[in-house]
């Protein structure tokens, strides 16, 4: 894979070219960014490891004829091929920087992938053309370095004993790495991106390719601060991030720097990719033996999330961790004995159980496990003795105690807990199962609808997910709320959409995020109900603030 460097005062542009290139499908991988000509210079002459870079004509600092003219007469061992980036059509600019080693142009006003792929695939056909063994070799000398940096710092956030199993203080090759972070004060960082459960009805798709892209965006962010720093995928949905202050930096300057560059890749990732991060923040040291014992310390504050909800961040200052195991809330053999004998008050039971444990605050799954799988063997000891087994009520093959460990937030758990239940109880007594409160059964719905209505929802999928018909469900949602399933799904996008219109976030991005593809039907529809266009509240809005 070829390395690239995209080289653009403007952010957007470089966002764009990220994005709208089918990098991998060219043989490229884009790994470095920069706002200014002195900025990419920096990097390159440093690591020199740009096979290829974009750079604009013009740029504040320095500008790309510079850049190309410092490049050219540096004569480093690494150079990279360059295609300069224009809005002017006057061909002297162009000219000149063919003259400073340039080997094509693309102007700003093509900037699409019908113009752009044949440039990047002359410059890469040329890449291949120019390269020899010897510089092969380096590239592949460089990535195994980088791999083998990974797998140091993965086995020492991940394994207390691994320092001391690898023998890692007479490796010549991690001394000198290690160098790299004397004199600095080390901060351990845990990043969760926030994924819906894979059991609930409600699922997010593409979330490998928002792996992705949350790790390019947090990179991006990192380039601009220019805080020494690592970032490692430690599995599918949680990263790694190390920052390194100077030593004499205070406590609150060090909180402070930490707090805004983690709401500035917050605010990024949630703007372009519609994805919350739940974040964990460990106390600073200075020692890299202690890495392990901070970034777990990060990861138990970030999995946080799983009682106190996404998209937060959880210093260990502001937040107490529950060490000890949990008590059991209530017993839930009343339960089982209840449900078994056919007496409704088995759903009080449930209810106050659940109620007791959302009340839990500043919990993680791991440190409440031990209450679920009290009641996940309980159902399992009465199928048993009915003569079932859990094909009965759960529709996968995996064990329920794996289920159970899966899931990320408490509300995702206690809603697949209550369907499991109820379904135990329709094997058991199926006309029972129908005396359900019915008010009881529109809060149930009311909490769904409010965690899913930005997603498309309907009546019917509702309807499936409360296991109870449409007309049933339509006509009690009716008579508890006032107002039709529609209506409430309605106001409640309308109400966060009116919300949004306060802030910078673009109109089609807010008709996308509170459930609407279509721009113009938002429009309509929101008008509507608030009596003018987006466009105008958001116009009265400003007046009003001003």
């Amino acid at each position: 894979m070829f390395r690239v460097m995209i080289v653009d005062d403007e952010p957007l542009v470089r966002l764009a070219m990220s994005a709208i290139i089918p990098w991998s499908d060219l043989d490229c991988e884009v790994v470095a960014e920069a706002a200014d000509g002195h900025e990419a210079w920096e990097r390159i002459s440093r690591q020199q490891d740009i096979d290829l870079m974009i750079v604009d004509m013009t740029m504040p600092i320095m500008d790309a004829l510079t850049l190309l003219s410092k490049l050219q007469e540096a004569n480093l061992a690494v150079s990279p091929v360059s295609i300069v980036l224009s809005a002017y059509s006057d061909f002297d600019f162009v000219r000149k920087a063919f003259l400073l080693g340039a080997v094509d142009y693309i102007k700003k006003a093509n900037l699409d992938p019908e113009h752009i792929i044949p440039v990047i695939e002359k410059a890469v056909n040329q890449l291949k053309e120019n390269t020899i063994s010897s510089a092969r070799l380096n590239k592949d000398n460089r990535d195994a370095d980088l791999k083998q940096r990974e797998s140091w710092l993965r086995g020492l956030l991940c394994d207390k004993d691994y320092m001391y199993s690898h023998n890692l203080t007479q490796d010549d090759a991690f001394s000198q790495w290690m160098l790299q972070f004397a004199n600095f004060q080390h901060v351990l960082i845990s990043v969760m991106p926030d994924k819906q459960n894979p059991l609930t009805n409600m699922t997010l798709e593409g979330s490998s390719d928002n792996d992705v892209h949350v790790i390019r965006i947090i990179k991006q962010g990192m380039e601009i601060v220019k805080h020494p720093y690592e970032l490692l995928q430690i599995q599918e949905d949680e990263l790694a991030l190390l920052l390194c202050f100077e030593s004499s930096t205070s406590f609150l300057n060090l909180r402070g720097h930490v707090m805004e560059l983690l709401d500035s890749l917050r605010n990024t990732v949630k703007n372009f990719l519609n994805v919350s991060l739940s974040i964990g923040v460990a106390e600073s040291c200075t020692d890299w033996r202690s890495w392990h014992l901070r970034y777990s310390q990060a990861s138990s504050l970030a999995s946080l999330r799983f009682s106190e909800g996404p998209g937060r961040v959880y210093y260990p200052e502001t937040v107490s961790l529950h060490d000890k195991q949990l008590p059991t809330p209530y017993d839930y053999t009343v339960m089982m004995y209840l449900m078994e004998k056919g007496d409704s008050k088995w759903q009080q039971q449930l209810y106050t159980g659940l109620n007791q444990l959302c009340d839990m605050s500043n919990v993680t799954l791991e440190n409440s496990l031990p209450i679920y799988e009290e009641l996940i063997w309980n159902i399992g000891s009465l199928l048993h003795a009915k003569g079932m087994n859990w094909t009965h009520v759960i529709e996968t093959r995996r064990r329920p105690y794996e289920i159970v460990e899966q899931f990320t937030f408490r509300e995702d758990l206690h809603q697949w807990i209550e369907k499991l239940v109820f379904r135990l109880a329709d094997l058991l007594h199926p006309d029972k199962i129908r005396e359900e409160n019915p008010q009881r059964l529109v809060e149930r719905v009311k909490r769904y609808v409010e965690k899913n209505y930005c997603n498309s929802i309907t009546l019917g999928q509702v309807s499936e997910w409360a296991q109870v018909t449409e007309s049933h469900l339509s006509k009690q949602f009716v008579k508890e709320t006032g107002e039709h399933f529609i209506e409430y799904v309605t106001k409640l996008r309308i109400n966060e959409a009116t919300r949004l219109i306060e802030t910078d976030m673009k109109m089609y991005e807010i008709a996308v995020k509170v459930g609407y593809e279509n721009p113009e039907h938002f429009s309509r529809v929101f008008k509507k109900y608030r009596g003018m266009s987006p466009q105008k509240y958001r116009d009265s809005y400003a007046r009003k603030k001003d």
